[in-house]
C-alpha cells in the first residue's frame, strides 16, 4: 500500500472533504489488481460507479466506494464465489483482506457482501462487492486501462486492464437503476454521461432489454417523471466529488432530461418487449432486440 502522505496528496489535490474517500479509492485499485493476478476477473466484468471512474470519467468523475460486477463466466456461480472469497481473505501488496460474510440473493440474481480491511495506516477499512447473476452481458467484455491519477505514481503495481463492460451498456444499467430507485449517484452518473457522444439508438433498446431482463416494463415518460421526483440526497454526492464542482440540481436534471430525450422514440419491436416484460416468458422477442443492439454496435 501506498504512503499515507501520497494519499494524502491525492485527497487534497482531489478536492475532498474525506481522505478516506480517496483512501478506498486506492485500495480499490489494488484489489482490482489483485483479482486480476488471482484470474478472478476472468470471469466477471468490471461495472459500475467505481467503474466509471476509474475506466470511464477519471478525475472528472465522482468518486464510489464500492465494486460492482456482472458474472461472464461458463463457470458456476458457486464456483466463481469460492475464488472471489479465496482471493479476498489474504493480503495483497500490503493490505489485509477479510471476506467472511457474504451472502447469495434468494433467486440467485447477485451474490456479494461487506469486506474488509487493514494496512499499514488505516485499521478500519470497508468497502461492499456486489456481483449480479441476472444476465450476462449483452454486449463483449473489453479489457480497458484505467483513466490516470496523480497516485498511479507512488503505486509499488504496474497499471493493468481490467475486464469490463463497454460503456453504453454501463449507461444502460445506470438508466435502469435510476427508473428503479432514487439515488443521487445514479442521476449525477448519467448527468456526466450526457455531456459524452453517445449512441441514443443503442442506448435506448439496451435500456428496454436491460428492464426486460428485470421484469420490469420500461415507460420513458414515467422514468422521467420519477427523475423529476426523487428525493435526492445531495449532500452524500458532495462528499464525493470536488468542493470546487458546482452542484446544481436543476441544470443536472435539465441536461439528463434533454440529452436522454431519444428514449421516448420505442419502436414497434421495443414497445412488444416492453409489453412482454412482466411475464419474461418471450425470450425469442428479447434475442431480436439483442441482435439488433449487438448489429449496431458492431456498425
Amino acid at each position: 500500500m501506498i504512503e499515507d502522505k501520497f494519499v494524502d496528496l491525492y485527497a487534497r489535490n482531489s478536492g475532498l472533504r474525506d481522505k478516506l474517500v480517496a483512501e478506498r479509492d486506492v485500495v480499490l485499485t489494488y484489489v482490482l489488481r489483485g483479482l486480476v493476478d488471482d484470474g478472478v476477473m476472468d470471469h466477471l466484468a468490471f461495472k459500475g460507479g467505481t467503474c466509471l471512474r476509474k475506466m470511464i470519467f477519471g478525475s472528472a468523475g465522482r468518486f464510489s466506494e464500492d465494486l460492482d460486477f456482472t458474472l461472464d463466466s461458463e463457470l458456476q456461480d458457486d464456483d466463481v464465489l469460492l475464488e472471489l472469497v479465496e482471493s479476498l481473505n489474504r493480503e495483497h501488496y500490503g493490505i489485509n483482506f477479510v471476506f467472511d460474510e457474504y451472502y447469495k440473493t434468494d433467486g440467485d440474481t447477485s451474490f456479494g457482501g461487506d469486506a474488509t480491511y487493514s494496512h499499514a495506516w488505516n485499521d478500519a477499512g470497508r468497502f461492499r462487492l456486489q456481483v449480479s447473476l441476472r444476465e450476462r452481458p449483452t454486449l463483449q467484455a473489453a479489457l480497458m486501462e484505467m483513466k490516470h491519477q496523480a497516485y498511479f505514481n507512488h503505486l509499488e503495481i504496474e497499471l493493468f486492464e481490467v475486464r469490463s463492460l463497454q460503456a453504453i451498456e454501463m449507461f444502460a444499467e445506470k438508466v435502469r437503476a435510476a427508473y428503479q430507485r432514487a439515488k443521487v449517484r445514479d442521476l449525477y452518473d448519467l448527468h456526466c454521461f450526457a455531456m459524452m457522444p453517445f449512441d441514443g439508438e443503442i442506448l435506448r433498446r439496451m435500456v428496454v432489454l436491460k428492464l426486460w431482463q428485470a421484469r420490469d416494463p420500461f415507460d420513458p415518460a414515467a422514468f422521467f417523471e420519477k427523475l423529476r421526483g426523487g428525493n435526492y440526497d445531495w449532500e452524500d454526492l458532495r462528499r464525493l466529488v470536488r468542493t470546487s464542482d458546482t452542484i446544481e440540481p436543476v441544470q443536472i436534471m435539465r441536461s439528463v432530461e434533454t440529452l436522454f430525450a431519444g428514449l421516448h422514440q420505442i419502436t414497434d419491436l421495443e414497445q412488444q418487449v416492453i409489453a412482454d416484460a412482466r411475464s419474461g416468458w418471450n425470450e425469442l422477442l428479447a434475442n431480436r432486440l439483442r441482435a439488433e443492439i449487438r448489429e449496431l454496435a458492431t456498425g
